[in-house]
């Protein structure tokens, strides 16, 4: 399976592929972000109820993340798997997980699609979402889910090729799904005067032309993968290893986002939607410059595994140190035109000069805390291309879902301001980077080369 578009990562200099090989991963991942940030941009600026539309979208982030990022994880763990195999040159085991992966993608989605469509409502309900964005909020989460078949589906193809170091590919086809997206935003809100359903739609429908992309590349005849249509099944040993790497994956990403829902709760709990509205506005922001830690990470996830697979531990070990050198010294700029031009940032989702304000303290919190992050998601990429998930997702739910709740419940209504309920995002961090570096030490020696 060996092209122009694949990258042995075995061999060679470590920065300089690490680099070659995330690079295409940050730009898909920005225009990931971009999908999200385009909807928030045009319903803030342009929806009749701009404030209200925004403030629905950011209520329902947390609950759409939470439910999607289990299945996100299976897609990781396809990704991992096929890295393996790829890397150990087992190709006829190759296009059976491949096939396997595809298939459990649709199968997710449809569940996913399902029960975003029945309990939207209920579950914001439930996390105290103000009645003022509630309907909004509840439509918007519906549509989106409703999408989910087709953005697992790309998500597990876009794992697949980067497993085999392609990661060209993918960025090709966001790029061209992110023109479709916007240029959909802005005929669903300005000329038929949509709202959040408008925008929902438009991101469902660019999610969509991503998918069959995607799959063109792998079940095209005349390219190098020649996956078949008629050989999709669930092959029962590759299914239970994409389930037994991929579970803990999304139950770590599903930690997380617990936590964020928790959080989402208690900001709800100020009842206003200026609040609401701003702190969306500085987590789309400082989402931007998290995109280089995930796109480093997601490196470190198909770059540990081919290694794993051909058995140079030691290949790892370089991986480790230099993507989070490579990660800070992109990450430090960013951070600083975040802290010197907050407000001119802001005010390009809103330029309500209380929202803007709104989202200051929420900014400037995580955009340095990331610095500290780094180390933790560059250790557990590291850890995952290995193939250990379990005790990573054990050591995220003792360091960040953990510490949270206990911030929330204890020390937030001692002081209740929206930068000192965020303050607990940087502690968490520090407390996951010290245990996933610890954790990835003792694997290491216990690794024989």
């Amino acid at each position: 399976m060996a092209s122009s578009n694949t990258m042995d990562l075995t061999k060679g200099n470590v920065t300089g592929k690490m680099f070659r090989f995330a690079l295409p991963l940050l730009m898909t991942y920005l225009l990931q972000h971009f999908y999200t940030i385009a909807d928030r941009v045009v319903v803030g600026r342009f929806a009749q109820e701009g404030e209200a539309a925004l403030a629905a979208i950011g209520a329902t982030s947390s609950a759409i993340h939470m439910f999607m990022s289990l299945f996100l994880g299976l897609s990781v763990g396809a990704n991992i798997l096929c890295a393996n195999l790829r890397g150990a040159q087992k190709h006829k085991e190759l296009s059976q997980a491949m096939h396997t992966a595809i298939l459990l993608a649709a199968i997710c989605g449809t569940g996913i699609a399902v029960f975003g469509i029945l309990f939207a409502k209920p579950l914001l309900r439930f996390m105290g979402t103000p009645s003022d964005v509630l309907d909004k909020g509840a439509l918007y989460m519906s549509l989106y889910l409703a999408g989910a078949p087709v953005s697992l589906v790309y998500n597990f193809c876009a794992g697949i090729l980067r497993a085999h170091g392609d990661t060209k590919r993918p960025m090709y086809i966001l790029s061209l799904c992110g023109l479709v997206n916007v240029g959909l935003n802005l005929v669903f809100v300005i000329v038929f005067k949509r709202d959040v359903d408008g925008v929902a739609i438009a991101t469902v429908i660019s999610q969509l032309c991503s998918a069959i992309a995607a799959l063109f590349i792998l079940f095209s005849p005349k390219g190098e993968y020649k996956l078949q249509f008629s050989k999709l099944r669930i092959h029962k040993q590759y299914f239970s290893a994409i389930l037994k790497t991929g579970i803990p994956c999304g139950l770590n990403s599903m930690v997380f986002s617990f936590s964020n829902v928790i959080l989402q709760s208690s900001l709800n709990s100020f009842n206003s939607m200026v609040i609401i509205a701003g702190k969306t506005a500085a987590m789309d922001i400082s989402t931007i410059i998290y995109q280089v830690i995930g796109a480093f990470y997601s490196a470190c996830v198909s770059f540990a595994g081919q290694c794993y697979g051909a058995r140079v531990y030691k290949r790892i070990d370089q991986l480790f140190i230099r993507s989070t050198l490579l990660v800070w010294g992109i990450l430090i700029p960013l951070v600083t035109i975040c802290t010197i031009f907050p407000r001119p940032l802001l005010s390009l989702f809103n330029d309500n000069p209380e929202v803007v304000e709104a989202g200051i303290g929420v900014l400037l919190i995580n955009s340095w805390g990331y610095l500290i992050y780094t180390v933790s998601e560059m250790a557990l990429g590291c850890l995952r291309g290995m193939r250990k998930s379990t005790g990573p997702t054990v050591m995220n739910l003792l360091a960040i879902c953990l510490p949270r709740i206990i911030w929330v419940i204890l020390f937030f209504p001692m002081n209740r301001t929206v930068e000192f309920l965020y303050l607990c995002y940087p502690i968490s961090w520090l407390i996951s980077a010290v245990l996933q570096t610890l954790y990835y030490i003792h694997s290491r020696k216990k690794m024989k080369i």
